[in-house]
């Protein structure tokens, strides 16, 4: 699924031993898990006792973005076992295939989710403006329970590569199993998924910039731009933008170059090999700030949000003090 791991060299390349996949991407891996699966499910309870106190599309939005990232830590004790193999599928090839399509969708729904709190952010700083009617549309209670199927389709389509590739569990040098290690070199959908990404990184930086704009303009009638909501609106969104910038983008700036190199590697001479080898090695670490995805996006909305942090606060530490918390101020009341 995440490279050559195990491989006898890149179709025909010498073989080339990458420790960064056997230390480096365990190691990001046990630390997304450790943090990210415990995050996820405080962030799932917050998000589900909290009724009305975030609005209804953003709550919906969380709720779905908590949902993949803790899909994502799911997947990774499976991950673990592959890498500390290392590179033996143990498992039959039913489960190394839902394996690495639950791995993709659930990359690929927090990202839409994302996007979608983004703007469901902009769109309620901006208020009944024109040029933000499409981000208040996100605001409906209908409107956000269609997007978000259409936020799991969009994860779905971009794990197509690793459900539709023909893929047979063969025992390699060794005696190792690899799984999915080929997926993407075969799939022209790596290239429809770094486009997907892009827009949607494009879309999160705009909505970043219109807050930035909107808190720096001149106060007005009514609530001043600067207030509580609209800081905590821009929290969110630049705490997202960080994760996508810090995380997500490493990865798919590579993947193009590292599908390319793969399918060019056949026949290549010993620099090319190198070549592919460093691309490798690149497209290995990227999956490790990959990982770290899952852990930061809790980070996110308990910094951003007060009410998250009053309600995690009364889950796990004062279950006593949920009738005073619950009447509590709230900076994302109004988002």
């Amino acid at each position: 699924m995440n490279g050559s791991v195990g491989d006898p060299g890149v179709r025909g390349c010498s073989p080339w031993d990458d420790p960064a996949r056997f230390i480096v991407v365990p190691a990001a891996y046990t630390l997304a898990l450790g943090l990210g699966l415990p995050s996820n499910v405080a962030a799932l309870a917050v998000f589900v006792r909290s009724g009305r106190r975030l609005g209804q599309a953003l709550r919906l939005y969380l709720l779905n973005l908590a949902l993949a990232d803790e899909l994502f830590t799911l997947t990774l004790p499976l991950w673990l076992t592959y890498y500390l193999g290392p590179a033996h599928w143990p498992f039959p090839e039913a489960a190394c295939r839902a394996a690495g399509a639950a791995y993709y969708v659930a990359i690929y729904a927090a990202v839409a989710f994302a996007t979608l709190i983004s703007l469901c952010c902009c769109g309620s700083v901006h208020g009944p403006r024109p040029r933000a009617a499409c981000c208040l549309a996100l605001r409906g209670r209908a409107p956000a329970r269609a997007v978000c199927a259409a936020g799991w389709l969009a994860g779905l389509a971009c794990a197509a590569p690793s459900l539709a590739a023909p893929h047979e569990l063969h025992p390699g040098p060794g005696g190792a199993a690899p799984c999915l290690e080929h997926g993407w070199a075969r799939a022209g959908l790596a290239y429809a998924t770094v486009a997907f990404f892009a827009a949607t990184f494009l879309l999160v930086l705009a909505a970043y910039v219109s807050l930035a704009r909107a808190l720096a303009a001149p106060s007005g009638p009514g609530p001043g731009p600067a207030g509580p909501h609209r800081r905590a609106a821009r929290t969110m969104v630049l705490g997202l933008l960080l994760v996508f910038a810090l995380c997500l983008a490493p990865y798919h700036l590579l993947l193009a170059p590292w599908v390319a190199g793969r399918e060019g590697a056949a026949g290549s001479d010993g620099l090319g090999c190198r070549a592919a080898s460093t691309l490798d090695v690149l497209h290995a670490l990227s999956l490790a700030l990959l990982s770290l995805n899952s852990c930061l996006d809790p980070l996110t909305y308990c910094f951003s949000v007060r009410r998250v942090r009053q309600d995690c606060w009364v889950l796990g530490c004062c279950p006593e003090l949920g009738a005073r918390g619950a009447h509590a101020a709230s900076l994302a009341a109004s988002l």
